[in-house]
C-alpha cells in the first residue's frame, strides 16, 4: 500500500470534499486535525486510508521552498498589489516550511498569474529602505500576534517620569550632527516638535495596528466566503441526493398504495371463496351420508363374497396337488427326453464334421482336376511348338536347296564368264558385286542357321521341363486319388454306422413313449 504524506493527504480530502465523495461532516472535521498537525481517531484514519486507498504519514515533511517564490511575494508586498497583510502570513508560513490554507494557495497562485512575465528587481536592485520597511514589518507582525496571544486581565505598565526621561533621551540622541553644530536656543520649540512626532508615531503605530487587524479580517474573510462557496456546493449535492431519495419514497409509496389496494381486492375474494366453500363443506357432508350407507350394503357383500372364495380356495388346493403330482411326471420325462435330444445333438455334430471332411476332400479333388487339365493344356502347346519346329526344319531345307541352286547357278556363270572374260572386261564388275551379295548371303544362312539351334535347345530344355512337371503331378494326383478313395470309404462307413444308431435310439424312445 502507498503512503500519502500530510500535505498530500489534505490536498486529497479538500478534492474529496470539493467533488462530494464520502461524508462531508466527517471530511471536514478529519481536515481540521490535519491541518491543526493533531493526531486522528483510530476510526477516521482508517475510513480516510479506505477512501484513499493508502498509507497516511502525519509527520510532516520538509518542503522546499524555492526563493523565487518568496521573491515574488516580497515584490508584491513591496509594490502594494494584493492585500499586504494576507501576503505577509503566506510569506511567514512559506519561510517556516508551513502547509497553506487551501484558499490562500489559491490567492497566491492568481496574484503571480497576474504578475506574469513582468520584470522582477532582484534583490540587489531593492533599496535597503524597502529592505528595513519589509523586516521592520514583520516584526510589527510578530509583535501584535503576541499582544493578541497575551491575556486581556493583564495591565498595562504605568509610565513613570523616569521612564519618560529615558524615551525623551534616547529620541533627543537619534542621529549625530556636524561638528561645529549647535543646538538652538529655542528649546522649548523642539520640545513642542519632539512631542508632536511622538504623537504622530504613536497615531501611525494604531494606525498599522488597525490596518494590519483589517487585513487579517480580510483574510479570514476570505476563507469563510470560501468555506461559504464550499458549504453551498455541498448543500446543493445534498439537496440533489434528497430529491432522488424524495422521488424514491414517492414512488415507494404509489407503489405501497397500489398494494394496498391489490390486497383489499384479494380480501374481498376470499370473502367469496369462503362462502363458496362452506357450500361445499355441506355438500360434502350430505355426500359422505349416502357413502356410509354404500358401505355398510358393500360390507355385507364382502362378508357373502369370502365366504365363496373360501370354498373356492379349498377346492383349488385339492386341484394343485393333483397338478404337482402330474408336473413331475411330466418333468422326468421331459428330461429323459432332453438327454435323448441331446444325444441326437451329438450325432448330428458329428455327421456335420464328417460331411465338412467330405467337402474339404471334395474340393481337394476338384483342385487336382484344374491340375490336370492345366497339364493338358501345356500338353497341347508342347505340339503346337513341336509342329512349329518341324514348319521351321521344313523352311531351313527349302533355304539349303534353294542355296543349292544357287551355287549351281553361279558356277555356271562363272564358267561362262571366265569363257567371256578375255572379251568383255566389262562383266568384271558385275561378277565382283555378284560375289559379294553372295557372301552377303552366306552370312545370312550362317545368322539363320545359330537362330534355328538357339530355338532348338530352347525348346528342348522346355520340353524337359514339362516332362518333369506332368511325371510330379502325375504322382501326386495318383496319391492324392489313393486317399479319396479311402477317406471316402472309412467316411461312408462311419455315416452308415451313426444312422444305424440313431434309427435305433429313435425306435427305443419310441418305445418308451408308447410304454409310458
Amino acid at each position: 500500500m502507498a503512503q500519502l504524506t500530510l500535505s498530500e493527504t489534505i490536498q486529497k480530502v479538500e478534492a474529496m470534499i470539493d467533488s462530494g465523495q464520502g461524508d462531508s461532516g466527517r471530511l471536514y472535521h478529519i481536515l481540521e486535525f490535519l491541518k491543526h498537525n493533531k493526531t486522528l481517531y483510530h476510526s477516521d484514519q482508517m475510513y480516510l486510508e479506505k477512501k484513499l486507498q493508502a498509507g497516511i504519514v502525519l509527520k510532516e515533511e520538509t518542503q522546499y521552498v524555492p526563493k523565487d517564490i518568496l521573491e515574488k511575494i516580497q515584490f508584491l508586498i513591496d509594490s502594494g498589489q494584493g492585500d499586504a497583510g494576507r501576503l505577509q502570513h503566506i510569506y511567514d508560513m512559506l519561510a517556516n516550511n508551513k502547509t497553506l490554507y487551501h484558499s490562500d494557495q489559491k490567492y497566491l497562485e492568481s496574484k503571480l498569474d497576474s504578475l506574469g512575465n513582468l520584470p522582477m528587481p532582484s534583490t540587489e536592485n531593492i533599496p535597503s529602505e524597502s529592505m528595513q520597511t519589509s523586516t521592520n514589518a514583520k516584526q510589527e507582525f510578530l509583535e501584535e500576534s503576541k499582544l493578541h496571544e497575551k491575556p486581556t486581565s493583564e495591565k498595562p505598565t504605568p509610565a513613570t517620569p523616569q521612564r519618560e526621561a529615558k524615551i525623551e533621551h534616547t529620541e533627543k540622541l537619534r542621529g549625530t550632527m556636524p561638528k561645529g553644530w549647535t543646538p538652538p536656543e529655542n528649546s522649548a520649540d523642539l520640545h513642542g516638535i519632539y512631542e508632536e512626532i511622538k504623537t504622530e508615531e504613536q497615531k501611525l503605530e494604531s494606525q498599522k495596528k488597525i490596518y494590519d487587524e483589517i487585513s487579517l479580517q480580510r483574510s479570514k474573510l476570505s476563507q469563510l466566503i470560501l468555506n461559504r462557496q464550499d458549504y453551498e456546493k455541498q448543500v446543493k449535492l445534498e439537496q440533489a441526493k434528497l430529491e432522488s431519495q424524495i422521488k424514491e419514497e414517492r414512488e415507494k409509496i404509489a407503489n405501497q398504495t397500489h398494494l394496498s389496494e391489490e390486497i383489499l381486492i384479494q380480501k374481498k375474494e376470499l370473502d367469496n371463496i369462503k362462502s363458496e366453500r362452506d357450500k361445499v363443506l355441506k355438500k360434502i357432508h350430505s355426500e359422505k351420508t349416502k357413502l356410509a350407507k354404500d358401505l355398510e350394503q358393500q360390507k355385507r357383500q364382502l362378508v357373502n363374497a369370502q365366504l365363496e372364495q373360501e370354498e373356492i380356495e379349498k377346492q383349488i388346493a385339492q386341484e394343485q396337488t393333483l397338478l404337482a403330482k402330474m408336473t413331475t411326471e411330466q418333468k422326468n420325462r421331459l428330461l429323459k427326453q432332453a438327454q435323448i435330444a441331446h444325444e441326437i445333438k451329438q450325432k448330428q455334430d458329428e455327421l456335420e464334421k464328417a460331411k465338412k471332411e467330405y467337402e474339404e476332400i471334395v474340393s481337394a479333388v476338384s483342385q487336382e482336376k484344374e491340375k490336370l487339365a492345366e497339364a493338358e493344356k501345356l500338353k497341347k502347346s508342347i505340339k503346337s511348338q513341336e509342329a512349329d519346329l518341324i514348319s521351321t526344319k521344313e523352311e531351313r531345307l527349302k533355304l539349303i536347296t534353294l542355296i543349292a541352286k544357287e551355287k549351281e547357278n553361279i558356277s555356271k556363270k562363272t564358267q561362262e564368264e571366265k569363257e567371256k572374260l578375255q572379251s568383255q572386261n566389262k562383266l568384271r564388275k558385275q561378277l565382283e558385286k555378284e560375289e559379294k551379295e553372295y557372301e552377303k548371303l552366306k552370312q545370312k544362312r550362317k545368322k539363320i542357321e545359330e537362330q534355328i539351334k538357339l530355338k532348338n535347345k530352347k525348346l528342348k530344355e522346355k520340353q524337359a521341363k514339362l516332362k518333369k512337371e506332368i511325371s510330379e503331378k502325375d504322382t501326386a494326383l495318383k496319391s492324392l486319388s489313393s486317399k479319396k478313395t479311402t477317406n471316402a470309404k472309412t467316411i461312408k462307413s462311419k455315416t452308415k454306422a451313426k444312422a444305424t444308431n440313431a434309427k435305433t435310439k429313435s425306435k427305443a424312445t419310441k418305445n418308451k413313449d408308447e410304454a409310458s
